[in-house]
């Protein structure tokens, strides 16, 4: 979606926009209801027993740990606990729900009324527009800061549920029924716990979809909750989109997004669902309330089905499962259990080791690049966290870029990059020597010391050894000198050059630079 199209729709209609983002409880070992093992993968229809399949007479157990993971997750998103809770049928007739219904939770819900506060950058994908100087996309949480805006996405709800099995269409496109000639059903998935969580209307953009859901993932990756693999599908976004004219008051017809896999396809989803209604309001069509696939490779939605209502679910409590309550205490001790989250991890990094907020962000958001960072600093000492820092989102983001890996599975591990910025701060190779340093310890897994010593990288730092070359290169070029001396200065960076190339690189440019001086006079 072209950013100026899209930008255009922004200044004649407003987005109103909800997530609903299910995520598998992966830290829990079992299914919600039963026994049987979670896990990605594995062949079709091998962990499953009568419970997750739906068979007569088999009866539901409840997931303790998963109902405790649930508050948790509540508790981090600054939800309301409900000390009273239950769950519901929720009646639908597809192949890959076994029992006809899910057990999942109507209107008593573990978790609600939470809210996540999310930063968006001013030059966000075109959609921060100058309107007389206000922020036109958000509501009147919003505040402008660092040269862009924080505003706060309230939770409606984080419940419990269990997931479906998967679906296989063989021969459509991308998995769709369209065009397969058969379908398959793996029920391996069915039953694993599902919590959803569901947004207010209170996201304006594109952008701010996508940064909310980022920063869901990375509060849930901080409590440990689940792996949040989004090509996996343990963590899955849905969108519901409308648009009214900016002014007005009522709500536009709403149409929800289903497949997008990535945050990118999340975004893109979403400003094509907001230009299309724009466009079929514009030429006076009416946008029908339905379900629509995203087509990654299309880049474009296309129709699925009507939209069900809650009363099409006809929702009754579960009745083979008693209600659920839970003493004040216990909640206490749960919220004890809370590691710290991304954003004061960020706030402490800013405050501990003078990083900026960008920087501290992106390596607080991930906790394994943060657990890095820290395991890093702690070898080198906080004055250096800002050199960690650099190297971390350069040269280190760049190698896991490239390779497509995480930050784990690189060979330059946190004490290996600690050594090399130690070996800089020291004086033992300079600052353009430890990128070469850096690039094989990448390929080869060598610590950074072993590597400059095996190709006699040590810098010369020895004042009296660079005068020498020093004088050498000076004698050689007494015409040059004569220019210097006759005032063109510039001429300092070719006597830098000359003695840096005699030296194979290794004279400590320091050092260099003010022998040159002195000798030139």
């Amino acid at each position: 979606m072209p950013k100026d199209r899209l930008t255009e729709v922004l200044e004649r209609y407003e987005a109103v926009i909800g997530l609903e983002i299910h995520t598998e409880i992966t830290a829990s070992n079992t299914k919600m209801f039963c026994g049987c093992p979670v896990a990605f993968g594995g062949e079709p229809n091998t962990r499953v027993c009568p419970v997750c399949l739906g068979l007569p007479g088999a009866l539901p157990v409840p997931n303790e740990a998963a109902i405790e993971w649930t508050v948790l997750a509540g508790l981090a998103t600054e939800c309301d606990i409900a000390l009273w809770s239950q769950f519901h049928r929720k009646q639908y007739f597809y192949p890959d729900m076994p029992k006809d219904y899910q057990i999942s939770q109507y209107d008593l819900p573990f978790c609600s009324g939470g809210f996540v506060d999310v930063e968006v950058d001013g030059d966000g994908v075109g959609e921060r527009l100058d309107l007389g100087g206000a922020l036109p996309f958000v509501g009147p949480e919003a505040v402008a800061e660092d040269g862009g805006y924080r505003t706060r996405i309230g939770i409606t709800r984080i419940h419990l549920e269990e997931d479906t099995g998967k679906m296989v269409h063989v021969g459509g496109s991308e998995g769709r029924i369209a065009g397969a000639t058969h379908s398959l059903v793996d029920f391996n998935r069915a039953g694993t716990p599902l919590m959803e969580l569901v947004t207010e209307p209170d996201i304006r953009t594109p952008e701010e979809a996508r940064r909310f859901a980022q920063k869901l993932r990375a509060i849930w990756l901080a409590l440990g909750v689940s792996d949040c693999n989004m090509e996996e599908g343990s963590m899955r976004v849905d969108a519901n989109v409308s648009v009214r004219l900016r002014g007005s008051a009522e709500l536009g017809v709403k149409s929800e997004v289903k497949n997008m896999n990535s945050f990118k396809s999340l975004h893109d989803a979403i400003a094509y669902e907001i230009v299309r209604h724009a466009e079929v309001l514009d030429s006076g069509g009416v946008v029908v309330q339905e379900t629509r696939h995203w087509d990654a490779g299309a880049k474009r939605t296309s129709g699925l089905r009507s939209k069900e209502e809650a009363h099409d679910y006809r929702y009754f409590p579960e009745p083979d499962m008693v209600p659920f309550t839970f003493d004040p205490a216990r909640v206490a001790e749960l919220a004890d259990r809370l590691p710290e989250l991304p954003d004061a991890r960020r706030d402490r990094y800013m405050a501990d080791y003078g990083l900026p907020k960008r920087d501290a962000s992106l390596l607080a958001d991930d906790r394994e690049t943060g657990c890095y960072f820290e395991e890093a600093v702690g070898l080198v000492g906080d004055t250096d966290a800002r050199q960690i820092a650099n190297w971390m989102l350069g040269d280190l983001a760049a190698l896991l870029n490239a390779e497509g890996i995480a930050i784990g599975q690189a060979r330059v591990t946190a004490a290996m990059l600690a050594e090399l910025v130690g070996l800089v701060e020291d004086g033992t190779i300079s600052g353009k020597q430890a990128k070469e340093v850096f690039a094989e310890a990448a390929r080869t897994g060598d610590a950074p010391g072993a590597i400059v010593e095996d190709r006699g990288m040590r810098q010369v730092s020895d004042a009296g050894a660079i005068e020498a070359v020093v004088q050498g290169v000076l004698d050689a070029h007494p015409d040059e000198v004569a220019t210097y001396r006759g005032g063109k200065t510039g001429l300092l960076g070719f006597f830098v050059g000359q003695v840096m190339r005699e030296m194979r690189g290794q004279g400590n440019p320091a050092v260099v630079n003010e022998v040159v001086r002195r000798l030139l006079g």
